[in-house]
């Protein structure tokens, strides 16, 4: 691991420069949870306490981690390193998988998936495999056991063209990849390599999706067309669509079923009905949304904006109740529960 750099420590001195916006309401979370965030460009992942977003520790990384996830134990988390600026940058990409020990704030082993390249979409499953996608090699990487296995327990094949992101079902023997090039969405067993995957050419660019809490339906985002498609999630047969505010990149499902898009070219944030998905509400933010992090408990969803700042929506007030400036290009995270 490398030791901080002098930009590193800069940046670390300015967030504990800036003074947050902290509200009574927030004062149950003081001292009993903290954000794990992904800062693509720093690169590395930092730890902020919650809700004032006080930094704790920041873990370098190579080049362009991108996302994480926790274990359902809260005891590890897994940053897949994507290992080039952009998606048309020169050279094979990175290959590892680092595992982050969250009770010590400290990177204690990586996976290496050689020569599997270009880690993406990272997710794990209710009983705690983790599951890792090459965007170059449209794969899918299981590991069983990822604490203690140093190789695969399987891999399978998506069939795709440039396979960026995906979501899992709680039981893990359903995925859904966006292939973004090839304009797919794909539906596949994780565990059987066998299963045909089931494909449906969406649009132009399908990437941010996510399942509805019953895992019926799945939701993605055509980005660049800025619609929003309502899939069967068993056949992935058309339910309805719906136009959004331009580009957009990334949506969530909360408890009750609405839906959260990050518009991106509105810079703003939409609240969906969960049935029609009509717009319910609407909230303009001071820069393009790249990640949306919804809390324990769905009250909350932490939005990491592209200003190098994460604010805290209030679902029911709709409106950003906290902020703080976090390190550059922030973008997806986890939560650690220390009640």
């Amino acid at each position: 691991m490398r030791p901080l750099d002098r930009r590193q420590v800069l940046q670390m001195l300015a967030v504990t420069s800036v003074l947050p916006l902290v509200p009574p309401a927030f004062a149950a979370l003081r001292g009993r949870h903290e954000l794990v965030l992904v800062e693509k460009e720093a690169p590395g992942i930092s730890f902020y306490q919650l809700p004032e977003g006080r930094p704790l520790a920041h873990l370098p990384l190579p080049t362009q981690p991108h996302e994480i996830v926790a274990d359902p134990q809260g005891r590890f988390a897994y940053v897949a390193i994507y290992g080039v600026e952009k998606w048309a940058a020169p050279g094979e990409g990175g290959h590892q998988v680092f595992a982050i020990d969250l009770n010590s704030r400290s990177i204690v082993h990586s996976l290496d998936l050689t020569p599997y390249h270009r880690l993406h979409g990272i997710r794990m499953d209710a009983a705690g495999r983790l599951y890792v996608l090459s965007e170059t090699d449209s794969v899918m990487i299981r590991f069983d056991n990822p604490a203690s296995d140093p190789d695969p327990s399987q891999i399978v094949s998506a069939g795709g063209t440039r396979s960026h992101y995906f979501v899992l079902r709680r039981d893990g023997r359903r995925a859904y990849v966006s292939d973004t090039l090839s304009g797919m969405v794909i539906m596949l067993d994780p565990h059987d390599p066998t299963f045909t995957p089931v494909k449906r050419l969406l649009g132009h660019a399908p990437e941010g999706s996510c399942l509805s809490p019953d895992e019926q339906t799945f939701y993605v985002i055509d980005r660049y067309q800025g619609v929003l498609h309502a899939l069967d999630a068993s056949t992935l047969n058309p339910v309805r669509q719906v136009n959004l505010r331009g580009e957009a990149v990334r949506v969530v499902a909360l408890p009750d079923g609405r839906l959260v898009v990050a518009n991106q070219a509105d810079k703003s944030l939409s609240l969906l009905h969960a049935d029609s998905l009509a717009e319910q509400k609407h909230l303009p933010l001071e820069a393009a949304p790249p990640g949306l992090n919804p809390a324990p408990g769905g009250k909350q969803i932490y939005v990491s904006l592209e200003s190098n700042k994460v604010v805290c929506v209030d679902i029911a007030k709709w409106a950003i109740t906290s902020e703080f400036v976090s390190g550059k290009a922030p973008d997806s995270a986890v939560f650690i529960d220390l009640s």
